[in-house]
């Protein structure tokens, strides 16, 4: 086994090779872009290192001390961070997934036991960055211990640090497992997808949904009590976490009590067992069943139900409705219409119970506090689309560049589908926003619209522009880094985003804080907009003239 799980190491060393080598088919700027997409998370993975090096020196503070026998601050405050490792152990494989079980599938061909494959997939869960910062801890916390002088006790903490380091990534890996499999369907996938769309915003704001409007209004935050039999439950779950056991374990062993640590060791060693058993179980099922991802036929064509939009020629209009449409049939389409309402809804309904928001960095205490910042979230939630536009549409691409298409009505039906994709959930939000907290002038109200529509026009021809420079390709069929779009295009993306709508915001504060005039705020807030409109079409020109000289790889990334 030691020997094959060595290939397995060395295959992916050569496979990140190989992706950022020097091949003919590729320019400077998409080797350039593979290169940043391969080494990013090897940058990311070292910039742990100083804070591993922290924990460690931590724990072994933590352990000596213990070995007195003495209740030590620094090792409640590492508890709780382990606690957090096992927290992210099940939520973070769902939120960023760097295990592809899938592309093992292949390998059955090969005289592999599938127990020696499933020891290479939960190999790769040593890399996240949860377990490399848990794992300094539990190493140096027995060696602290040992130099207290207390022997017995680093022996018996050193085992269960390495069965709690077993259980953190039995429970990565069956995380991931779970998750592939249930999105190896279709249908079950977009389900899947859209109930964590909907619970994960609905999870985060729940305290606040809990708190009593007029306790919270007053400055108390009393959280609604509880039912009992929650709070048994909670309790006894609480007990079996592998980082309680862990700390349980190693405290009672520091306290001159061996016979209290071989309960939580014991119970340890079965849930790392019980893990592992149900991870392999789900990679055995998972590489047994085929994939569903079959497509549906649509029985009418698409000519039929086609509408000609204004202002765009036939072959841009048809453009911009294939973007929605992509929005529309994929989850992570589906996500990027969805979420920002979601998170409008939830926020509308702490508004309604307490009448502000507090988010520490802003306050929405209005209707148009609120509808500017729900409006933001949907300008931001198209990034993973509009940073990545031309590789997410994969052959697509390919049968438009061989089309009759020029480039002008290419980039501005794309441009105009991001925009109505962005722009269909931020007329919903400032429109209910209006209808449910309809106070504020007028005419700062009449100044929101065409405020987004400047800073996304200007924004725009940048958006354009990275996704031909940083083509990646993607799963729309995910939602987490699967479907993103590359990094640095990402990061770019949102800076550009943010720089374009400072001009409306500082159009706002110069006509309401300096000339106190706020009905000058909607005629210049106008004006701005046709300027950023002009100034947008002249920057696509450019934008025009790379995508041409872009035009080979772009075809080469989404065949």
């Amino acid at each position: 086994m030691v020997r094959i799980l060595r290939a397995f190491a060395w295959m992916r060393w050569r496979v990140l090779l190989n992706s950022i080598e020097r091949t003919g088919a590729r320019d400077t700027i998409e080797r350039l872009s593979l290169a940043v997409e391969q080494i990013g998370p090897l940058i990311a993975l070292a910039l742990l290192a100083p804070s591993a090096v922290g924990l460690a020196g931590l724990g072994g503070y933590a352990g000596y001390w213990l070995a007195g026998g003495q209740p030590v601050m620094t090792f409640e405050a590492l508890r709780l961070m382990l606690l957090g490792a096992c927290g992210f152990a099940i939520v973070g494989p769902i939120l960023m997934p760097s295990m592809e079980p899938t592309a093992v599938v292949r390998l059955l061909l090969l005289p592999i036991p599938r127990l020696t494959l499933y020891a290479a997939q939960a190999a790769g869960a040593l890399s996240e960055p949860w377990v490399l910062l848990a794992a300094p801890v539990v190493a140096a916390v027995p060696l602290g211990l040992a130099l207290g002088g207390a022997g017995l006790a680093a022996l018996l903490s050193a085992a269960a640090g390495l069965f709690f380091i077993l259980c953190l990534i039995g429970l990565s890996t069956l995380s991931t497992l779970l998750l592939h499999l249930m999105v190896r369907d279709r249908r079950r996938g977009e389900l899947v997808a859209l109930v964590f769309i909907v619970l994960v915003p609905a999870v985060a704001l729940l305290p606040a949904l809990l708190l009593d409007p007029e306790e919270a209004g007053n400055g108390h935050r009393s959280a609604t009590p509880l039912p009992a039999w929650v709070t048994r439950t909670a309790d006894a779950a609480f007990a079996v976490v592998p980082s309680e056991l862990f700390a349980r374990a190693t405290r009672s062993a520091a306290q001159s009590a061996p016979g209290g640590a071989v309960l939580p060791l014991l119970v340890l060693v079965t849930s790392g067992t019980l893990l592992h058993a149900a991870g392999g179980l789900t990679f055995v099922r998972l590489l047994d069943t085929p994939s569903a991802g079959t497509r549906r036929r649509i029985a009418r064509s698409a000519e039929s139900t086609s509408v000609r939009l204004p202002f765009l020629s036939r072959g841009a209009g048809a453009v911009a409705q294939a973007q929605m449409r992509l929005a529309m049939r994929t989850p992570r389409g589906r996500s990027i219409l969805l979420s920002p309402l979601v998170v409008f809804v939830l926020f509308t309904v702490v508004m309604r119970r307490q009448g502000r928001m507090d988010l520490g960095f802003i306050n929405l205490t209005d209707g148009l506090t609120l509808a500017t910042f729900g409006a933001a979230v949907c300008l931001l939630a198209i990034l993973p689309f509009a940073m990545n536009q031309f590789a997410i549409d994969r052959s697509g691409l390919t049968l438009a560049l061989l089309s009759p298409l020029r480039t002008g009505e290419l980039l501005a039906g794309k441009a105009v589908g991001n925009g109505l994709v962005a722009g269909g959930p931020a007329l919903v939000v400032v429109i209910v926003a209006f209808v449910l907290f309809p106070g504020g002038s007028p005419a700062l109200w009449l100044s929101l619209p065409p405020a987004l529509v400047a800073t996304y026009a200007l924004a725009a021809p940048g958006a354009a522009a990275l996704s031909a420079v940083f083509p990646r390709t993607v799963d729309l069929n995910s939602i987490g880094r699967g479907s993103n779009a590359h990094g640095l295009a990402g990061l770019l993306g949102l800076l550009i985003f943010v720089a374009a709508g400072l001009p409306g915001a500082l159009i706002a504060a110069l006509t309401l804080g300096l000339l106190h005039r706020p009905g000058l705020t909607p005629v210049a807030m106008f004006a701005w907009c046709g300027i950023a409109v002009i100034f947008s079409r002249v920057l696509f020109g450019g934008v025009a003239v790379l995508f041409d000289q872009r035009r080979e790889n772009l075809g080469i990334v989404a065949s």
